[in-house]
């Protein structure tokens, strides 16, 4: 046993110090993506603050000015609607992608009464929008689907790195949790009595976090690994849609109480268009946002399906709840704040871990050169 805690030292300190840096990008950009909505809405005024004069243009117009100001997209969505009048539509803008480091996400803001594209750009630009570049920054570390395989792969160094602290602390374990561990005021034992509490009682949680993530990028590593690299040729066009707000009627109509919260429109006319989001019925946590939708025929509007995720197939059902387990959407602000400051702990512990690390490596020199006095 005494060998096995020996390799799972190594392992742990060797881990924890080569990924200390990225694990503080992620979990400092984490936190802000956390608190992004009101964040974003407090810093831009110019485009979430607008004077509400006239009517607000309907979801279809607004959709059509996007199709017209940028035909060379794969997909359009929709992706959030104005909360009031003085707020603009969002649109997510998906380009076509020629290799595995590009970046394929835009963004557009479209006034809900003038009809003015207030702003657009692309995520991995800092310039255009702090916040979505904060989001492709945290989700693929400005490097597309190699990026989000690699964010995967530092999901499972930090699940190696949990097991193997809890390897190392399995004596004390009892102890932390009961709070029978002093947090001393100096000395060494300060890094080292925060290190053990800290990592102890963030486990769990980050545990959750690192494997919701790495189940959400790994596709990336089937993407990137594909035999077909090239991208398709997509055959259809944006103009030719049905009209958008007789979808959100159709919805609203069937499935009264539903609270349409996104669309996607694809450009290739073979794909359906989804109109997502909440329906009345649905009250489990973890199933709320967008994890229901409609399915319509992109040309004639014709109802193809309806996904109710609360009578979807365990993949669909597994898929969403992991997605909001990752992002914290299931609960208010205590939760969110709670989220922040867990996703901050493996910065922490690099930390912590890096000053017993060198004090470490101080003391074996020391005794070294005392034993060299010696001889």
């Amino acid at each position: 046993m005494k060998t096995i805690t020996k390799w799972a030292f190594r392992v742990h300190g060797f881990l924890g110090l080569s990924t200390g840096l990225f694990f503080l990008i992620l979990g400092l950009t984490g936190a802000v993506l956390l608190f992004r909505h009101d964040l974003d809405r407090a810093l831009n005024p110019d485009i979430y603050h607008r004077s509400a004069n006239g009517p607000v243009i309907s979801a279809d117009s607004a959709y059509r000015i996007i199709a017209t100001a940028f035909p060379d997209l794969e997909k359009i969505v929709l992706h959030d609607f104005p909360l009031s009048s003085r707020e603009p539509y969002e649109f997510m803008l998906y380009r076509t992608i020629n290799g595995p480091a590009d970046n394929h996400l835009g963004f557009a803001f479209v006034d809900a009464h003038t009809g003015a594209i207030l702003r657009s750009g692309n995520y991995e630009t800092l310039s255009r929008s702090f916040f979505r570049w904060t989001y492709a920054l945290h989700y693929s570390f400005l490097l597309g689907r190699l990026g989000q395989a690699f964010v995967a792969a530092l999901g499972i160094l930090l699940l190696l790195t949990i097991l193997s602290g809890l390897i190392v602390y399995r004596k004390h374990l009892l102890s932390v949790l009961l709070i029978k561990v002093p947090l001393h005021k100096n000395g060494r034992r300060l890094y080292s009595s925060w290190h053990r509490v800290v990592g102890v009682w963030s486990a769990l949680l980050n545990l959750v976090l690192l494997v919701t993530g790495v189940w959400m990028n790994l596709p990336a590593f089937q993407e990137l690994f594909s035999a077909e690299t090239a991208a398709p040729h997509v055959h259809g066009s944006f103009a030719s849609k049905t009209d958008l707000d007789k979808l959100l009627d159709y919805c609203k109509t069937r499935s009264p109480g539903f609270h349409p919260i996104a669309i996607n429109i694809p450009k290739n006319n073979d794909s359906p268009i989804l109109v997502r989001g909440q329906l009345s019925s649905t009250s489990f946590p973890l199933f709320g946002g967008k994890a229901s939708h409609f399915s319509f025929d992109a040309s004639t509007g014709a109802c193809l399906s309806i996904l109710d995720i609360d009578r979807a197939d365990s993949s669909k059902k597994i898929s969403w709840a992991v997605y909001q387990l990752h992002i914290g959407a299931f609960g208010g602000y205590a939760l969110r704040i709670f989220y922040a400051l867990i996703g901050l702990t493996p910065a922490l512990l690099a930390l912590t871990g890096f000053v017993l690390w060198t004090r470490r490596n101080k003391r074996q020199k020391t005794k070294l050169q005392n034993r060299r006095l010696e001889i």
